[in-house]
């Protein structure tokens, strides 16, 4: 009866140092998992309205871009014309170095991907519509 008791002792020890070790290789790397940094524009009434996100230097990000206007817009930005870009619409990618810009038209999305390599601020404009004007944050942000 000792031995038994001992044995489902010695088991159970086991089973639960496995299923420790097993929570613990898998927590960290979920938590440790990139996201990519994204930030969602939509156009509406011919203006730019940031929708929220957040794009970090040296990291992949994408700028998602909505226009709910009547109307074709630009979306022109020199940190754009620096970078590799890759260019998602309407089932359609365009890669590309040192693009300008890119149009949508009425009730579209496209995404930009990107890899900003360095923070700061910058500008970007509709080049059909030279009142529409935004900014573009890129920011380091510090590990906790």
């Amino acid at each position: 009866m000792r031995i038994l008791r001992r044995v489902m002792r010695s088991r159970l020890f086991t089973g639960a140092a496995v299923l420790s070790l097993m929570v613990l290789s898998i927590g960290p790397s979920v938590v440790a998992a990139p996201e990519n940094s994204k930030v969602e524009i939509v156009i509406r009434n011919s203006t730019f309205e940031f929708q929220g996100g957040m794009l970090r230097p040296n990291e992949p990000g994408t700028i998602v871009l909505r226009n709910q206007d009547k109307i074709q817009h630009g979306f022109a930005s020199p940190v754009l014309e620096e970078l590799d870009v890759r260019v998602e619409s309407g089932g359609v990618t365009t890669y590309g170095k040192g693009i300008k810009g890119v149009y949508i038209n009425p009730g579209e999305t496209l995404q930009i991907h990107f890899i900003p390599n360095r923070p700061g601020r910058f500008p970007f404009h509709c080049d059909i519509h030279p009142t529409m004007k935004g900014e573009l944050l890129v920011l380091s942000v510090g590990g906790v």
